[in-house]
């Protein structure tokens, strides 16, 4: 049972709880489920090392198998496209079509914007999700300008330390699978956690 003195998993569980429940009824309004539009949900903001079944799976925490058989409906459905990747056959890149970026602009219109609540609120949710994450061994999942393989480079251009590759500005503004937090983000977090 929950402890008495941090109730802070009641907001978090009603506000999971709130969004799913809007996310279901904007869903349904494009005849998708709300798994299928956290898919597409999900694709809109990964990067190119992010955008596979496997990443995906991780992503939502939901089995592959599961991940399979709803991308295979969005597919038929004309929604995603699913390609070969260039330097792995073994996987395939998946991304939006301009039908499913319709059809999430559709889902997103229904679901109202949360309001501002300024950065300490934001810091404060990033450090409980970056603690839970740190403690259970998951990915981070972060954005890819927060990572400690990001540095931006003297002529205003971007490099992933980890591949050698050089990123876009939009690059670094989605989320990828290989994301970690610099070791001072981790030490501020857990200052700010007491």
């Amino acid at each position: 049972m929950w402890g008495m003195k941090n109730r802070a998993h009641i907001w978090l569980e009603r506000l999971s709880s709130l969004r799913l429940s809007l996310l279901r009824q904007a869903a349904t309004k494009v005849g998708l489920q709300a798994i299928h539009v956290e898919i597409l949900e999900y694709l809109e903001k990964s990067n190119k090392y992010s955008n596979t079944g496997q990443a995906l799976s991780e992503f939502l925490g939901v089995t592959k198998g599961s991940i399979s058989q709803s991308l295979k409906l969005l597919e038929e459905k004309e929604l995603i496209l699913r390609e070969p990747c260039a330097n792995d056959k073994r996987y395939s890149r998946l991304s939006l079509t301009k039908k499913g970026l319709d059809a999430l602009s559709k889902v997103q219109k229904e679901i109202p914007d949360l309001p501002d609540m300024g950065d300490q609120i934001e810091q404060s949710f990033r450090a409980v999700l970056l603690s839970w994450q740190t403690k259970n061994k998951m990915r981070t999942f972060g954005l890819c300008i927060t990572c400690k393989y990001n540095e931006q480079l003297e002529n205003g251009k971007f490099l992933c330390r980890l591949t050698e590759e050089y990123l876009t500005r939009p690059d670094t503004q989605k989320i990828c699978r290989e994301h970690e937090f610099e070791a001072t983000s981790l030490k501020k977090i857990k200052l700010s956690l007491g």
